[in-house]
């Protein structure tokens, strides 16, 4: 990985492993999640296809074979292990790949096989660990990146090479002047423009993500009943049921939209929440939409989960509450008379900029350059 954010990019293909070669010097390899879904036998001749490598940019390519489910059966690790593995080998000799960094996200099974089957003394593995999973890939890497200290800590039981990098935001995509309007329906004629709705029915109180398990919707709908003048405003894709949230007048339920159009809803919105429930899972995730919210300058009232106090601890710039409807309540309507001005949005602007991508890809590229240098003048 280069020394600048632009120098290194993965295409990343939700629940498959990918394989990429780098823009300077030579390649990596980038393990993605595994399909959820449980192949039927039928599926079996299906596992053995592997898509062409495909270049998607100037030196830059993608190889996304499938995969059987992690951690299932011996038959099905052994599929892996005498199918996938040796496909992704193959394309790597294909491309010329010599010393290998490899990068995983989550440590399956095939993702710690694939480690051992390229580690050698000029390579490096890298393990980006986002949840409490398993250690076995954090002892077999070489860098360790975390996004907290509560993972840090338990990671660095170990390895000694831990880092922590909270989830990034792309300033760029999450400006905070620009226009406020913007459709709530496809192919509805209603269009969204905040200040009318808030001068009609009270403000607009908005959540961007996804919509599963680990979001309060008994939190959402005692909230929504309370509160029928506001306007409850929910972007994400359904991943779980939200039939707790359908039917009520005041609450829109808006989809997936393109990534692009989420800074002009979220614009719209006077509050932005984070509504999560307490749990083992809850207490080591970092919501993404925090910095998001942040960079658009809008204000946040979120869970007090111990990664959010821990951020908040920082900064000072959230407002966190127990996930019951009357704490919630209150810690909106103090929300909703914070200043508006431009000094408290740069403010709330500067303190995502501390996880612009940007700078988080140079310092990552950094630690493993010296990881790489290490081994020797010829690593990757």
């Amino acid at each position: 990985m280069a020394g600048a954010s632009g120098d290194c990019t993965a295409s990343r293909a939700r629940g498959q492993p990918g394989l990429v070669h780098r823009k300077h010097g030579g390649p990596f390899t980038g393990t993605e999640r595994c399909l959820a879904d449980i192949f039927s036998s039928e599926a079996l001749g299906w596992i053995v296809h592997v898509k062409g490598v495909r270049e998607v940019a100037p030196n830059l390519y993608v190889c996304s074979p499938l995969v059987m489910p992690p951690f299932g059966s011996l038959i099905r690790r052994q599929i892996n292990r005498h199918i996938l593995l040796p496909a992704i080998a193959r394309t790597a000799r294909r491309l010329g790949m010599r010393n290998v960094l490899v990068w995983t996200y989550l440590p399956t099974d095939s993702a710690v096989e694939l480690v051992k089957l390229f580690r050698n003394s000029l390579g490096a593995s890298i393990y980006h660990c986002l949840a409490d999973f398993s250690a076995l890939s954090a002892q077999l890497s070489d860098q360790v990146f975390t996004n907290c200290s509560r993972l840090s800590e338990r990671l660095c039981q170990w390895n000694d090479n831990v880092s922590i990098f909270p989830p990034g935001v792309d300033l760029a995509a999450f400006p905070p002047d620009g226009p406020l309007e913007q459709p709530v329906r496809s192919g509805d004629s209603v269009r969204f423009d905040s200040s009318e709705h808030a001068a009609q029915s009270g403000p607009v109180i908005g959540y961007v993500g996804g919509l599963h398990r680990h979001v309060d919707f008994d939190l959402l709908a005692e909230m929504a009943d309370a509160r029928p003048n506001w306007s409850w405003v929910l972007i994400g894709p359904f991943q779980t049921s939200v039939e707790k949230l359908r039917g009520k007048d005041n609450v829109l339920l808006l989809g997936p939209k393109p990534h692009e159009q989420l800074v002009l809803y979220v614009r719209s919105f006077d509050v932005c929440l984070v509504p999560y429930v307490k749990s083992v899972y809850t207490e080591t995730v970092v919501p993404a939409k925090l910095n998001e919210y942040l960079a658009v300058g809008k204000p946040v009232v979120a869970t007090d989960l111990p990664t959010i106090r821990e951020f908040n601890d920082r900064h000072n710039v959230l407002i966190t509450t127990e996930n019951r409807a009357d704490k919630f309540l209150q810690a909106i309507e103090d929300a909703l008379r914070l200043p508006n001005d431009s000094e408290t949005i740069k403010r709330r602007r500067q303190v995502a900029a501390l996880c612009d991508w940007n700078l988080q890809l140079i310092a990552m590229s950094d630690l493993i350059e010296q990881k790489l240098s290490e081994k020797g003048p010829s690593g990757c």
